[in-house]
This record gives structure tokens, sequence and C-alpha cells, in this order.
């Protein structure tokens, strides 16, 4: 194969890998705000308490 058809072939890989990468950072992202979204809204947050003799978190009696 001539150097310029190998060369095309990379170049179109490379472009083809970067548009990959391009939709699955806009997926991450959008995933990602939509999680802190649910974060924000806030809900029923409980408080830990580490067990003394397991030595293990579990939510606070109250």
């Amino acid at each position: 194969m001539p150097p310029v058809v190998v060369w095309l072939i990379g170049a179109a890989g490379a472009v083809i890998g970067a548009k990959l990468l391009s939709m699955a950072q806009k997926k991450v992202n959008e995933d990602l705000d939509r999680v802190r979204e649910t974060a924000t809204e806030g809900g029923d947050v409980r408080k830990l308490e580490r067990d003394p003799v397991t030595g293990n978190y579990r939510p606070r009696k109250s």
C-alpha cells in the first residue's frame, strides 16, 4: 500500500476515534449533571454512627 493511503486510513481512524470520545464525554457529562440536580434537591439524609462492636457504620437511631 502506498504510504499516502495508509496515512489517510490512519487519519480517518483518528477522526472517528475523536468523534466517539467526544460523544462519550458528552453522555458522561449529561449523566453527571442529572445526578448533581437530584443531589441538590435535598432529601432524607441520615447521619451514620459507628458500631463499636463490628466497626461498621449504620444509620443513627434517633
